[in-house]
């Protein structure tokens, strides 16, 4: 099954939103300073209507950022946006079309977007008010008259501060908004392709990587070594799934401690593990394998104050030029096989 129920779809939207709340609450900290240095000129401006309207407005930032604090995201997205369309068309009104207030539209737009997913009239109802401002503004702008005691170079002034700090805005909250969806896509690369217990890679990634080889894979020689913790079945029985699970993580651990950069060590299954080595001949995959269960002896068994013997069996092959990994795989298997027969405990090379 592929689809997500209802239940997983809110619970992923729940999650991003958090996630995107956290990428763009600069963007309200950003306005809220803004509006309090607004506040602050019209009052020295003597223009009580825009000084009243911008308290109102760090008023509802102080809201907002209320909202967010407690997780109340369609709220937080609604004061944001209404409060940038209604100071967009108050302050045009009074200063006019040129002092450049309605560039601030276009900053709530990836907010919008993103916060009203579940809400699409309400999101379909902002979009078509900032459209309807930024449209009928530009239409009626001859109609709007400056308030008085403003001057010709005064409105020049806004409208070069509005134009630069606007663009700059919306360039940040749209560079935010990249950053939240790279940071969304790794974190889902890691969901998919790292065991949640022991951290390393999963079987999918291994499978991934070989694909990505591609012809590659003809030219330089590729190992693998395949490793089998020995009698694992007895850590659970004795000690307990949780102690089972422990001694599995400190294996994972000696395996990425010895491995290379350019190789991938991978969970395969059960307390059997994986690594993928490309570009290595047979004799520098044993030294990794031995240098691994050197480690696994000295350090997998201390746990929680204990000293627990834990060994494990690896089999070391490469892939031929010509040959499936899947072959590959059944023979590093086999030798596994032969090496629990002959005692475990041990590094099994294929000839």
């Amino acid at each position: 099954m592929t689809s997500l129920s209802a239940d997983d779809r809110a619970q992923v939207l729940q999650d991003a939103t958090v996630q995107f709340w956290r990428h763009i609450i600069a963007i309200v900290w950003i306005a809220f300073g803004i509006h309090i240095v607004l506040f602050a000129l019209f009052v020295a401006l003597r223009i009580p209507a825009l000084w009243a309207a911008n308290a109102v407005s760090v008023l509802m930032y102080v809201g907002c950022l209320f909202a967010i604090r407690h997780q109340r995201y369609h709220l937080a997205g609604l004061l944001f946006s209404v409060e940038i369309i209604a100071h967009a068309i108050i302050a045009t009104s009074m200063l006019g079309w040129d002092s450049n207030f309605h560039f601030y539209l276009f900053c709530p737009i990836p907010i919008i977007a993103f916060c009203f997913q579940t809400a699409p009239w309400r999101r379909l109802g902002l979009s078509l008010a900032i459209a309807v401002v930024a449209v009928g503004g530009y239409a009626l702008r001859h109609l709007i008259t400056v308030a008085p005691g403003i001057s010709d170079e005064m409105i020049d002034v806004f409208g070069i501060i509005n134009a630069l700090t606007a663009t700059a805005l919306l360039m940040y909250a749209t560079a935010l908004s990249v950053r939240f969806t790279l940071s969304m896509q790794l974190h889902l690369f890691h969901t998919a392709h790292r065991d949640s217990l022991t951290s390393l890679y999963t079987r999918r990634r291994v499978l991934q990587r070989l694909r990505q080889m591609g012809p590659a894979r003809q030219e330089q020689p590729t190992a693998i070594v395949l490793l089998d913790v020995d009698h694992f079945k007895l850590f659970n029985d004795q000690h307990g799934h949780d102690l089972g699970d422990l001694v599995l993580q400190r294996v994972a651990d000696s395996i990425a401690g010895c491995v290379r950069a350019t190789d991938i060590a991978a969970r395969w299954g059960g307390e059997e593990f994986l690594v993928l080595m490309p570009n290595t001949a047979l004799a520098e995959a044993q030294q990794v394998a031995d240098r691994v269960l050197a480690h696994i002896r000295a350090q997998a068994g201390l746990i929680e104050g204990r000293a627990l013997v834990v060994t494990a069996t690896l089999a070391v092959t490469v892939i031929a030029p010509d040959e499936a990994f899947r072959d590959a795989l059944n023979r590093a298997d086999q030798l596994l096989y032969q090496g629990k027969q002959a005692g475990r405990d041990r590094v099994m090379l294929a000839g």
